[in-house]
């Protein structure tokens, strides 16, 4: 498989994930076990988020395959909540997290693209980033979520979200 026919697969993968992010993060999820959570909590609310996948070539070429920006009225504690209750996935087995100051560490998370490490630094009840480190064959994968709290909902922003996508 060549370069570019690893980027649009790539693409593919990122656009599912994207989806699949969305609905966890605007839905509450169902699976999600309040019981024994123990990560962070944030403020309900109207939440920013900067989504960036980039694809590292080589050690010092990045390309970017994706950005976007969603705003939309969420509870993030519902996605995390999902996030820290990753189950295993076929061979693939989700490590517990482990809490430093402000940053949670997943050595080892199962999503639907594999194994992933991930870490969620928290900057405050209304701000955190999340890093998701994926290798797929030879070719690393880092994913950067920015996430910060703007506003309280109102009744028209209650169930939409305003975004922008861009692919490089």
């Amino acid at each position: 498989m060549n370069l570019v026919d690893h980027l649009a697969n790539s693409k593919k993968a990122f656009r599912l994930f994207c989806v699949a992010t969305a609905l966890i993060v605007v839905g509450s999820s169902s699976q999600a076990k309040a019981e024994g959570f123990d990560g962070p909590s944030f403020k309900k609310g109207l939440w920013h988020f900067v989504r960036t996948l980039d694809l590292f070539a080589h050690r010092k070429t990045k390309h970017r395959l994706l950005e976007r920006e969603v705003t939309a009225c969420v509870d993030p504690t519902q996605a995390m909540k999902a996030t820290f209750s990753s189950p295993s996935v076929g061979n693939c087995v989700s490590a517990k997290p482990e809490k430093s100051d402000n940053k949670y560490t997943f050595s080892n998370r199962c999503d639907f693209m594999g194994p992933v490490s991930t870490v969620i630094t928290v900057n405050s009840d209304e701000s955190y980033t999340e890093v998701n480190e994926l290798t797929v064959g030879k070719l690393p994968r880092t994913e950067l979520v920015v996430a910060h709290r703007v506003g309280d909902c109102q009744d028209d922003t209650q169930n939409s979200g305003r975004s922008s996508v861009s692919a490089h």
